[in-house]
């Protein structure tokens, strides 16, 4: 079914810990509803991991190893590309300096009837402008399928891919965010990283995306 970006909106739903007593209480999860029209129709989900570099610096009780590593195998792998003992790694330093925390999009889902629409690299964008301008938005660009434990009881109809297939699609999401204004900050990079206020703004995308399709 196609869809008219202006129509689109988000509802977020933040979650944090009460209390600081393990470390992976420093990350909270975000769940993002994704809604269509003036039914508010819910078309989508994405999931958000957002660590809070603030309180790990001012606590001091974990390190950042602990707090990226003991939460998930996705922010584990974050870690190793963005942090060289503790520090940023030489490599984004430039890029990243006087950031505030880091937050991963762990993953945008729809539902099968609205894809296919080029609307990955919009709605990322549009996710990272839920968080503050200073915070480092990191993203995957992979596709799920069937067996990824998000997919709780098959609800999104994700399909089942080969490896081949699923490095197609993966190339088309990789180019939908770049073009959003995601980009590598280094050779080999898997991740994509959205620059400090170096990126259109969604209102921008739509205008862009319109007249292209016009």
């Amino acid at each position: 079914m196609p869809l008219n970006p202006h129509h689109i909106s988000l509802s977020t739903k933040f979650c944090s810990p009460i209390h600081r007593e393990s470390p992976t209480d420093y990350v909270s999860t975000t769940r993002i509803d994704i809604i269509y029209g003036n039914e508010r129709k819910a078309i989508g989900q994405a999931t958000v991991y957002l660590v809070r570099m603030d309180q790990i610096v001012n606590d001091d009780t974990w390190s950042l190893f602990d707090v990226f590593d003991g939460h998930s195998n996705d922010l584990g792998n974050l870690y190793e590309e963005l942090f060289d003992d503790e520090e940023l790694n030489p490599a984004v330093d430039d890029e990243l300096m006087d950031y505030g925390n880091v937050v991963l999009i762990k993953s945008i889902l729809l539902l099968p009837e609205y894809r296919g629409q080029r609307l990955s690299g919009l709605l990322a964008l549009a996710i990272a402008e839920q968080f503050d301008d200073r915070d480092i938005v990191a993203l995957k660009p992979w596709p799920m399928t069937a067996d990824d434990p998000e997919n709780v009881a098959g609800a999104w109809g994700l399909p089942r891919m080969s490896p081949a297939e699923q490095k197609t699609i993966a190339a088309k999401l990789r180019k939908s965010y770049i073009k959003a204004g995601f980009k590598p900050l280094f050779a080999g990079s898997e991740h994509l990283f959205l620059a400090h206020l170096r990126h259109p703004s969604v209102s921008q995308l739509i205008e862009k995306m319109t007249d292209e399709q016009s």
